[in-house]
């Protein structure tokens, strides 16, 4: 063995500075990897391109010489397989020298199970370098057993160990809300906080809070949803109902085609089923009476008025989520979105209580419509007030639901704002490890410098200018912030600190989210033997924004052509 491996370091000190093949491989292996597909797909590429060679290169006078070129381009399974976890590894390694030198980092954590019904748990961390933010996932891990808190630590602690994270360094920690992540006495949290000596600021994921949040504020309107549920269902999960529902569709030339079911895991879901059916109500009410369905809800006025109004107050809390998801939002910006939408309910319910229904279009199209409630304003004026209340009750409740976030108001602010922050104001309880002991100094010399305070003055004109940016996906307004926050000078180093670590909390849970879609795509029904390691690799090359060093890699491979 020692003979065999010291031939392949020599020969591999005289192998051609470019494999053009080797390295044309790992190209097209990265490519199928991004896109989630089978790694058997390489012979399909190879087949397909062979196939259009003729035509493609007709003209080319070294037609031959390209096609034997493609001919011999290794892209079997096993040497795709091979490529993508060269390329896996070189990418954690790059990840690894990062998180060495990063000063901070926040993790978001989120436990889920696979299409065999195995537990995994996601680790992402986020974190700074040079004037890159990122959010990277360190490892997939498998939890064989249980999923309590003593196991989530173990295999985080384990992951950590892996790529030599030091978890004291570790400023925020944001999950689904789960007893088994912060339980008060064997909550995954309270085992890290334990390791790591020092406090850390836990976040509930605001996607997850917004949407227990909205299913509260509409918990009258249960009976509404389940009987929607039960009529969309009739129609869509019968073959027959479905293409008879379909051709009346057609026929009275509708504007959609079909319903959409209901899912009560979608974070959407309710809304745009509630906006379908609203759309298609009229001609459900017909396809039932054609069914000989007894369904009196259809024509009950008090019913129907309660529906228009929960489908517009759902759709306007789709919005909010929404604009809530994305990678890369900082937590301030999503507490920002948070408090927008709180002082909308209070534009929704004087909107209610004028009777203007600027807010509530289905509502007021049906209210216009009833001959029921035509000329009746008393009528009219009960239906304002009992919404308004139910309004009014929905922006009462709302900072208990995100009270961690609004106790936090002012020291997110700091990140954009440090030219108008009160040191008193500011809530560094969980994070005085930092060493900020000449934070309150420097915070006095910073506001006296005019131009320090006109560096975060022109930050946020910019930070107006990328949100108007919608399809501008190539500027990143948290790069931005650290580009500015990374240009003090040193003698500002404990409020570049707090500013970097702010920087690195996570709002929400959404890259989590992300990442097991993800995982849901590439370990499919048809892939469901993949293996754990072949399968982390091609979702870590799928959702990282390292980019694997194919130079090196091919550099390392002695060519070999395909048979």
């Amino acid at each position: 063995m020692r003979k065999n491996h010291s031939q392949y370091v020599s020969s591999s000190n005289y192998l051609p500075r470019t494999n053009h093949l080797t390295a044309a491989s790992f190209q097209i292996s990265l490519c199928i990897a991004k896109h989630g597909k089978p790694l058997s797909d390489g012979d399909i590429i190879k087949t397909a391109m062979l196939s259009g060679s003729n035509s493609l290169f007709h003209d080319f006078p070294n037609k031959d010489k390209i096609i034997q070129r493609i001919s011999e381009l290794p892209l079997s399974r096993n040497t795709v397989k091979d490529r993508v976890q060269r390329m896996a590894s070189d990418v954690s390694q790059q990840l690894s020298t990062d998180l060495q030198k990063a000063a901070c980092y926040s993790m978001c954590l989120y436990e889920s199970t696979d299409i065999n019904n195995h537990a995994r748990l996601a680790v992402i961390l986020r974190y700074a370098v040079g004037d890159i933010m990122r959010e990277e996932l360190v490892k997939l891990v498998p939890l064989p057993k249980r999923t309590q808190g003593i196991n989530i630590y173990n295999a985080v602690m384990e992951a950590f160990l892996s790529q030599d994270i030091r978890p004291e360094k570790v400023v925020s920690i944001t999950s689904d809300g789960a007893p088994s992540m912060v339980g008060a006495t064997s909550g995954f949290i309270q085992f890290f906080v334990k390791e790591t000596k020092h406090q850390v600021i836990q976040f509930h994921c605001i996607i997850h809070q917004e949407a227990l949040y909205a299913r509260e504020c509409s918990k009258k309107f249960d009976d509404v949803l389940k009987d929607v549920t039960k009529m969309v269902n009739y129609i869509m999960a019968r073959a027959l109902n479905f293409r008879q529902f379909q051709a009346l569709r057609e026929e009275v030339q509708a504007q959609y085609n079909c319903l959409l079911m209901y899912n009560n895991v979608r974070w959407l879901s309710r809304g745009r089923v509630l906006e379908r059916f609203v759309a298609c109500l009229d001609e459900i009410r017909l396809f039932m009476n054609e069914q000989g369905q007894e369904y009196p809800q259809l024509t009950d006025m008090a019913w129907l008025t309660n529906l228009m109004f929960f489908t517009d107050f759902t759709l306007h809390f789709n919005v909010l989520n929404k604009q809530l998801q994305g990678a890369g939002k900082t937590a301030e910006r999503v507490f920002c979105d948070i408090k927008t939408f709180e002082r909308k309910l209070r534009v929704f319910e004087r909107d209610l209580e004028s009777g203007l229904l600027k807010y509530f279009p289905n509502l007021k199209k049906h209210l216009e419509k009833s001959t029921t409630f035509a000329d009746n304003s008393t009528s009219h004026q009960e239906i304002y007030k009992e919404f308004s209340s139910i309004v009014a009750a929905a922006k009462e409740n709302f900072s208990n639901r995100f009270l961690q976030f609004c106790k936090m108001e002012t020291t997110l602010c700091f990140l954009t704002s440090p030219d108008k922050a009160k040191f008193e104001e500011l809530d560094l309880s969980c994070l005085h490890w930092l060493d900020l002991g000449n934070l309150e100094t420097e915070l006095l010399e910073f506001q006296e410098s005019s131009s320090c305070r006109n560096k975060f003055s022109d930050l946020r004109k910019t930070l107006e200018k990328i949100e108007g940016m919608t399809n501008d996906s190539t500027v990143s307004s948290e790069n931005e912030i650290l580009k500015v926050w990374n240009s003090l000078p040193n003698n500002f180093k404990s409020m570049k600190a707090l500013g970097i670590a702010l920087l690195t909390l996570f709002g929400s849970s959404y890259a989590c989210e992300q990442l097991f879609l993800a995982l849901n795509d590439i370990k499919s029904d048809t892939r469901n033997r993949l293996t754990n390691d072949l399968g982390a690799a091609c979702f870590a090359l799928k959702l990282t924004k390292y980019k694997p060093r194919l130079d090196r890699l091919s550099a390392c491979i002695q060519q070999q052509k395909s048979h």
